[in-house]
């Protein structure tokens, strides 16, 4: 899952669950905020080192669901 193409469109993918995230305007004292943060911290640091795979950006798509 390292080649270029699908490392941008993933990213793409997080850049908008992120949006998304932010336009909830989620309370700190959200039951589901600390899964969020959890998850997008993996999905970050992921994105960071080119290892972005579906399943970790779909983890953040269900999280975000959840809120």
């Amino acid at each position: 899952m390292s080649d270029t193409i699908t490392q941008t469109r993933l990213s793409m993918r997080l850049d908008i669950y992120l949006g998304n995230y932010t336009g909830k305007q989620v309370r700190s004292d959200n039951l589901y905020k600390r899964e969020w943060d959890a998850v997008w911290k993996i999905a970050d640091n992921a994105r960071t080192n080119s290892n972005l795979t579906p399943e970790i950006v779909d983890d953040v798509r269900m999280a975000l669901n959840k809120l």
